[in-house]
Protein backbone atom coordinates (compact mmCIF):
# COMPACT_ATOMS: atom_id res chain seq x y z
CA UNK A 1 0.00 0.00 0.00
CA UNK A 2 1.38 3.07 -1.05
CA UNK A 3 1.96 6.00 1.65
CA UNK A 4 2.31 8.72 -0.97
CA UNK A 5 1.87 8.62 -4.87
CA UNK A 6 3.00 10.98 -7.42
CA UNK A 7 0.61 12.19 -10.31
CA UNK A 8 2.11 13.74 -12.97
CA UNK A 9 3.95 16.37 -11.57
CA UNK A 10 6.52 18.63 -13.07
CA UNK A 11 8.65 21.52 -12.30
CA UNK A 12 10.84 23.86 -13.57
CA UNK A 13 12.63 26.83 -12.72
CA UNK A 14 13.02 29.53 -15.22
CA UNK A 15 12.77 28.22 -18.43
CA UNK A 16 14.84 24.61 -16.85
CA UNK A 17 12.96 21.96 -16.54
CA UNK A 18 14.12 19.72 -13.09
CA UNK A 19 11.84 16.93 -14.04
CA UNK A 20 8.33 15.89 -16.00
CA UNK A 21 5.06 13.97 -15.97
CA UNK A 22 6.58 11.88 -12.99
CA UNK A 23 4.23 9.35 -11.67
CA UNK A 24 5.36 6.66 -8.47
CA UNK A 25 4.45 5.77 -5.35
CA UNK A 26 6.37 5.14 -2.20
CA UNK A 27 5.75 1.83 0.05
CA UNK A 28 5.98 1.68 4.05
CA UNK A 29 8.97 -0.21 3.86
CA UNK A 30 11.08 1.93 1.18
CA UNK A 31 14.56 3.18 1.50
CA UNK A 32 14.74 5.45 -1.43
CA UNK A 33 18.12 7.03 -2.28
CA UNK A 34 17.82 10.52 -4.46
CA UNK A 35 20.83 10.52 -7.80
CA UNK A 36 21.85 12.71 -10.22
CA UNK A 37 24.77 15.34 -10.80
CA UNK A 38 24.60 18.71 -8.88
CA UNK A 39 21.80 21.06 -10.18
CA UNK A 40 19.36 18.17 -11.48
CA UNK A 41 16.38 18.64 -8.78
CA UNK A 42 17.36 16.50 -6.00
CA UNK A 43 16.80 18.80 -3.13
CA UNK A 44 13.38 20.37 -5.24
CA UNK A 45 12.24 16.71 -5.54
CA UNK A 46 12.85 16.30 -1.20
CA UNK A 47 10.35 19.94 -0.92
CA UNK A 48 8.05 18.60 -2.83
CA UNK A 49 7.29 15.21 -1.30
CA UNK A 50 7.62 17.29 2.26
CA UNK A 51 5.45 19.91 0.61
CA UNK A 52 7.73 22.48 0.98
CA UNK A 53 6.89 23.25 -2.71
CA UNK A 54 4.30 22.66 -4.90
CA UNK A 55 4.65 21.10 -8.02
CA UNK A 56 3.89 23.12 -11.44
CA UNK A 57 1.80 20.45 -12.64
CA UNK A 58 0.54 17.60 -11.38
CA UNK A 59 -0.59 16.36 -7.69
CA UNK A 60 0.63 14.84 -4.27
CA UNK A 61 -1.69 12.00 -2.43
CA UNK A 62 -0.79 11.21 0.79
CA UNK A 63 -2.42 8.00 2.62
CA UNK A 64 -4.58 9.55 5.79
CA UNK A 65 -2.70 9.68 8.82
CA UNK A 66 0.49 9.83 6.97
CA UNK A 67 3.18 11.83 8.80
CA UNK A 68 6.11 13.33 7.29
CA UNK A 69 9.23 14.22 9.06
CA UNK A 70 11.92 16.21 6.99
CA UNK A 71 15.67 17.43 7.16
CA UNK A 72 16.86 20.12 4.76
CA UNK A 73 20.25 20.82 4.07
CA UNK A 74 20.16 24.12 6.22
CA UNK A 75 17.42 23.90 9.02
CA UNK A 76 16.47 26.91 10.33
CA UNK A 77 16.16 27.31 14.69
CA UNK A 78 15.17 30.19 16.71
CA UNK A 79 19.34 31.07 18.40
CA UNK A 80 17.46 31.50 21.90
CA UNK A 81 16.14 27.87 22.21
CA UNK A 82 18.23 25.22 24.11
CA UNK A 83 19.55 22.68 22.18
CA UNK A 84 16.37 19.91 23.92
CA UNK A 85 13.72 22.46 23.01
CA UNK A 86 14.59 22.58 19.49
CA UNK A 87 14.79 18.99 19.07
CA UNK A 88 10.54 18.76 19.87
CA UNK A 89 8.29 20.25 17.49
CA UNK A 90 6.80 23.56 18.38
CA UNK A 91 4.41 23.84 20.35
CA UNK A 92 4.69 19.68 21.32
CA UNK A 93 2.40 19.02 24.53
CA UNK A 94 5.98 16.89 25.67
CA UNK A 95 7.98 20.07 25.86
CA UNK A 96 5.11 22.09 27.34
CA UNK A 97 5.08 19.96 30.10
CA UNK A 98 8.79 19.22 30.87
CA UNK A 99 9.24 22.93 30.83
CA UNK A 100 6.50 23.13 33.54
CA UNK A 101 7.69 20.19 35.93
CA UNK A 102 11.15 22.00 35.66
CA UNK A 103 9.46 25.34 36.62
CA UNK A 104 7.59 23.89 39.54
CA UNK A 105 10.66 21.82 40.79
CA UNK A 106 12.48 25.98 40.52
CA UNK A 107 9.39 27.36 42.47
CA UNK A 108 9.20 24.56 45.40
CA UNK A 109 13.30 24.63 46.50
CA UNK A 110 12.84 28.50 46.32
CA UNK A 111 9.45 27.82 48.48
CA UNK A 112 11.49 25.00 50.66
CA UNK A 113 10.23 22.09 49.78
CA UNK A 114 7.07 22.23 51.91
CA UNK A 115 4.36 23.78 49.67
CA UNK A 116 1.75 21.54 49.71
CA UNK A 117 0.41 23.15 46.26
CA UNK A 118 3.27 23.20 44.65
CA UNK A 119 4.02 19.32 46.04
CA UNK A 120 0.13 18.79 44.54
CA UNK A 121 1.11 20.74 41.32
CA UNK A 122 4.30 18.49 40.53
CA UNK A 123 2.08 15.30 41.43
CA UNK A 124 -0.26 16.28 38.52
CA UNK A 125 2.29 17.36 35.65
CA UNK A 126 4.29 14.08 36.51
CA UNK A 127 1.09 11.79 36.16
CA UNK A 128 0.81 13.90 32.64
CA UNK A 129 4.61 13.53 31.52
CA UNK A 130 4.19 10.12 32.24
CA UNK A 131 0.83 9.46 30.22
CA UNK A 132 2.41 11.73 27.49
CA UNK A 133 5.26 9.29 27.03
CA UNK A 134 7.26 12.48 27.35
CA UNK A 135 9.90 10.94 30.14
CA UNK A 136 10.65 8.08 27.87
CA UNK A 137 10.81 11.30 24.59
CA UNK A 138 13.24 13.11 26.53
CA UNK A 139 16.05 10.20 26.81
CA UNK A 140 16.15 8.99 24.34
CA UNK A 141 16.74 12.81 22.89
CA UNK A 142 19.41 12.97 25.22
CA UNK A 143 20.87 9.55 23.96
CA UNK A 144 20.20 10.35 20.62
CA UNK A 145 22.13 13.91 20.55
CA UNK A 146 25.29 12.22 22.63
CA UNK A 147 25.54 9.80 19.85
CA UNK A 148 25.71 13.12 17.50
CA UNK A 149 28.47 14.51 19.55
CA UNK A 150 25.65 17.03 21.30
CA UNK A 151 26.29 16.39 25.21
CA UNK A 152 24.81 20.08 26.37
CA UNK A 153 21.49 19.89 25.85
CA UNK A 154 21.31 23.29 27.88
CA UNK A 155 23.14 25.34 25.74
CA UNK A 156 21.49 28.03 23.23
CA UNK A 157 21.20 27.01 19.33
CA UNK A 158 22.30 30.21 18.35
CA UNK A 159 25.98 29.38 20.39
CA UNK A 160 26.68 26.23 17.81
CA UNK A 161 28.18 25.98 14.87
CA UNK A 162 26.50 25.23 11.61
CA UNK A 163 27.54 21.37 11.70
CA UNK A 164 26.33 20.68 15.30
CA UNK A 165 23.12 22.48 14.48
CA UNK A 166 22.55 20.00 11.60
CA UNK A 167 23.00 17.47 14.46
CA UNK A 168 20.68 19.16 16.23
CA UNK A 169 18.33 18.64 13.28
CA UNK A 170 18.80 15.68 12.17
CA UNK A 171 17.92 14.38 15.72
CA UNK A 172 14.80 16.44 15.77
CA UNK A 173 14.36 14.40 12.68
CA UNK A 174 14.64 11.15 14.46
CA UNK A 175 12.94 11.56 17.45
CA UNK A 176 9.90 12.33 15.25
CA UNK A 177 9.62 8.84 14.11
CA UNK A 178 7.49 10.23 11.19
CA UNK A 179 5.66 7.69 8.59
CA UNK A 180 8.09 8.84 5.70
CA UNK A 181 11.32 10.64 7.15
CA UNK A 182 13.37 12.74 4.41
CA UNK A 183 16.64 13.83 4.89
CA UNK A 184 18.82 15.96 2.69
CA UNK A 185 22.79 15.41 3.00
CA UNK A 186 22.42 13.14 6.75
CA UNK A 187 26.01 12.71 6.70
CA UNK A 188 27.57 16.26 6.52
CA UNK A 189 29.48 17.03 9.21
CA UNK A 190 28.99 13.26 11.03
CA UNK A 191 32.77 11.12 11.38
CA UNK A 192 32.74 7.93 10.50
CA UNK A 193 31.85 6.16 13.67
CA UNK A 194 28.79 8.60 13.73
CA UNK A 195 28.25 7.75 9.81
CA UNK A 196 28.06 3.81 11.45
CA UNK A 197 25.63 4.65 13.84
CA UNK A 198 23.14 6.34 12.09
CA UNK A 199 23.38 3.70 9.60
CA UNK A 200 22.48 1.07 12.38
CA UNK A 201 19.60 3.74 13.41
CA UNK A 202 18.31 3.59 10.06
CA UNK A 203 18.58 0.01 9.46
CA UNK A 204 16.18 -0.25 12.58
CA UNK A 205 13.69 2.73 11.74
CA UNK A 206 10.14 1.74 11.39
CA UNK A 207 9.32 4.04 8.65
CA UNK A 208 10.24 4.74 5.12
CA UNK A 209 12.73 6.75 3.92
CA UNK A 210 14.24 9.03 1.37
CA UNK A 211 17.43 10.55 1.39
CA UNK A 212 19.93 12.19 -0.91
CA UNK A 213 23.83 12.06 -0.02
CA UNK A 214 26.81 12.55 -1.32
CA UNK A 215 28.42 9.47 0.87
CA UNK A 216 27.88 6.60 -1.66
CA UNK A 217 28.49 3.72 0.84
CA UNK A 218 25.84 5.04 3.18
CA UNK A 219 23.90 5.16 0.18
CA UNK A 220 24.96 1.79 -0.54
CA UNK A 221 24.00 0.08 2.70
CA UNK A 222 20.47 2.36 3.90
CA UNK A 223 18.73 1.98 0.64
CA UNK A 224 16.77 -0.38 -1.46
CA UNK A 225 15.57 1.45 -3.91
CA UNK A 226 17.30 4.63 -6.19
CA UNK A 227 15.32 7.00 -7.92
CA UNK A 228 17.68 9.06 -10.67
CA UNK A 229 17.01 12.21 -12.09
CA UNK A 230 18.64 13.35 -15.20
CA UNK A 231 17.84 15.73 -17.66
CA UNK A 232 14.19 16.08 -16.85
CA UNK A 233 13.44 12.61 -16.33
CA UNK A 234 12.95 10.29 -13.12
CA UNK A 235 13.84 6.74 -13.60
CA UNK A 236 13.11 4.04 -10.62
CA UNK A 237 15.64 1.07 -10.06
CA UNK A 238 14.37 -1.30 -7.52
CA UNK A 239 17.34 -2.33 -5.44
CA UNK A 240 20.26 -0.71 -3.90
CA UNK A 241 23.14 1.97 -5.36
CA UNK A 242 25.64 -0.94 -6.21
CA UNK A 243 22.09 -2.49 -8.14
CA UNK A 244 21.76 0.59 -9.87
CA UNK A 245 25.50 1.34 -10.80
CA UNK A 246 25.17 -2.53 -12.50
CA UNK A 247 22.15 -1.98 -14.56
CA UNK A 248 23.70 1.90 -15.65
CA UNK A 249 26.87 0.38 -16.67
CA UNK A 250 24.49 -2.18 -18.91
CA UNK A 251 22.24 0.44 -20.11
CA UNK A 252 25.33 2.27 -22.15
Amino acid sequence: MHILSLESISKSYGIKPLFADVSLGFDSKDRVGVVGVNGSGKTTFLRLVAGHEQPDTGRIIFAEGVSIGYLPQNPPFIPEQTVLDAVFSAGDTRTRLLHDYEQACHDLAVAGNDDARLLDRMAELSHELEASGAWETETEARTILSKLGIVDTGAQVGTLSGGQRKRVALARALIEKPDLLILDEPTNHLDAETITWLEGYLDRYPGALLLVTHDRYFLDRVTNRILEVDRGTLQAFDGDYAYYLEKKEAQE
